[in-house]
């Protein structure tokens, strides 16, 4: 009867004990499924002996302490190895306490030193840590880096901060001092290792007339506990002025005190160097802009500079020239056109208009580059053909993207022929015994667009009183004309020239209208 008693308290006893751990079990499985849809990186830590140890957890958080994809297995390994910061930064024996104690544990900034590579500098770091016991001997645990702390690859960050020409720097305002990163301190300009050093001895001075305003934004960091920035002048032993761009973000405690700021450094002296040039020029705009006449009088000093008016030097006897320049109006601005007469060291006479392409400095700088180019080119007595190829290499070769046409005609006296070469150009106008006709333009692409442009070359033989017109196309372009209707003026005006060259050159200036403002040149060669 005694034994049957005792079995019956026996049976009982044991069926709730088996009942609990049941229940505990169920309730670890369902923290193990909690934890497991979770973007929070979590992880069942159970102790173990000496140790804690991983039993459970889930993808954010082998992301967050195992980033390398050689060995992602978390259960079974303990803390302190998967952390080697918890031990001395004092996470570990807070964990244990809420082991022993059952106080739930939140650190919103537990802060630590991390090492990265043996031997290398530490750098500071932060997380937010949440524990709470689940059973005894079991923890629910939740780490979650702070701003700049994630476990990122310090290579991949740092070729992101050489990327956008930025570096990080961490304040950590109650011990006083700032980590200041190696990008930042290239940023600087500073020759300082990463490092800590004292809030109040950065590496670098702030130019005396900036000062003021850089600590007004420290001040404001902590005291309006909202992000802000500034730019300022640094200095750096042997080197200049420098303008930083400095900003930063406070991080607040649970009382609401700021305890760190994440901060960085833009290099942006280049920038304010362009907005200073941008700046001048825009005075200068100004200042051409109320002389109205302005690019008018350029377009004229460009006209006796580069193409002379009057008799040209280098004419051959027997061969009379005639040249005219029309400026393009003032609101067009200054053109590209140009045009010149050589003679050549064998004898023969080399003549020449060009076109570059768009207006203002860059054409004009442009042009007076290959008129000079080709004047040079003229030495080496090409053929008008493989002048415009060597012309063409120039132009493709100029630091400014240019495009340009031209046309080359080379007169050999004693063969009275004449090699005509062109690059993109209106054709080149003969009169003859009262008839001006077109000459058929040589096949060649504009100067600029392919370094290995061919450019063929015609012959042509010349009569006595024959008159050959180049031009630009500024002379008789109009709108919504075709080539043809556009030159058919010309040939009206052209072909009955008078014995004086130069009123001939008037009358076809006068008479012979273009309406895209553009500027033109015209020369008119007479072969005796």
């Amino acid at each position: 009867m005694n034994g049957s008693a005792k079995a019956s308290v026996g049976v009982p006893g044991q069926g709730a004990a088996t009942s609990a751990a049941a229940a505990r079990s169920a309730y670890s499985d369902v923290v193990r499924r909690v934890i497991d849809t979770s973007f929070e990186p979590s992880l069942l830590v159970r102790f173990a002996g000496p140790d804690l140890v991983v039993e459970a957890a889930n993808i954010a958080a082998a992301d967050l302490l195992l980033p390398t994809p050689e060995e992602r297995r978390l259960p079974g390994r303990a803390l302190a190895e998967l952390m080697p910061w918890a031990g001395p930064s004092g996470l570990l024996d807070a964990l244990s306490d809420v082991l022993e104690t059952g106080t739930p544990l939140r650190i919103h900034e537990h802060g630590y030193l991390e090492d990265f590579e043996p031997g290398a500098r530490s750098r500071p770091r932060s997380v937010s840590v949440g524990a709470v016991r689940i059973e005894p001997g079991l923890l629910l645990v939740t780490v979650r880096p702070n701003r700049g702390t994630a476990g990122t690859d310090p290579a991949w960050e740092e070729k992101l901060h050489r990327l956008a020409g930025t570096g990080p720097w961490e304040w950590d305002v109650p011990a006083g001092t700032v980590y200041w990163y190696a990008q930042a301190l290239a940023v600087l300009g500073s020759p300082l290792a990463p490092g800590l050093l004292p809030a109040d001895e950065p590496p670098f001075a702030v130019h005396q007339d900036d000062a003021a305003e850089y600590e007004t934004f420290l001040k404001a960091l902590i005291r309006d506990r909202r992000p802000g920035h500034v730019e300022v002048r640094v200095l750096q032993a042997g080197l200049g002025p420098r303008h930083i761009r400095f900003g930063g973000e406070p991080s607040c405690d649970a009382g609401g005190e700021v305890v760190r700021v994440y901060g960085s450094v833009q290099d942006v002296t280049d920038r304010r160097r362009t907005q200073t040039a941008l700046e001048i020029a825009q005075v200068q705009l100004a200042a051409r802009r109320s002389r109205a006449d302005s690019e008018r009088q350029l377009a004229g000093l460009l006209q006796q500079v580069i193409m002379p008016t009057g008799q040209v030097p280098d004419a051959l006897p027997g061969v009379e020239l005639a040249t005219r320049y029309r400026p393009a109006s003032a609101s067009a601005g200054v053109g590209g056109d140009w045009y010149g007469a050589t003679r050549l060291a064998d004898g023969r006479l080399l003549l020449h208009v060009g076109d570059v392409a768009g207006h203002g400095f860059p054409a004009a700088t442009a042009m007076a580059r290959l008129y000079h180019a080709l004047h040079g080119l003229s030495v080496t007595g090409g053929d008008s053909a493989q002048l415009l190829r060597w012309l063409n290499k120039l132009t493709c070769d100029l630091p400014e993207f240019t495009i340009a046409s031209a046309c080359c005609a080379v007169y050999d006296p004693a063969k009275r022929t004449l090699d005509l070469a062109s690059a993109g150009h209106p054709d080149p106008v003969l009169v003859r015994g009262g008839r001006a006709v077109p000459l058929a333009k040589p096949h060649g692409g504009m100067l600029g667009v392919d370094p290995d442009g061919v450019f063929a070359q015609t012959e042509h033989v010349i009569e006595p009183g024959d008159v050959l017109l180049l031009y630009t196309d500024g002379l008789i372009e109009r709108r919504r004309r075709t080539p043809e209707d556009n030159i058919a003026s010309l040939l009206e005006h052209a072909s009955r020239p008078p014995a004086d060259l130069e009123a001939y050159a008037d009358r076809i200036l006068r008479r012979v209208r273009s309406d895209t403002d553009d500027d033109a040149c015209l020369l008119a060669v007479r072969f005796g």
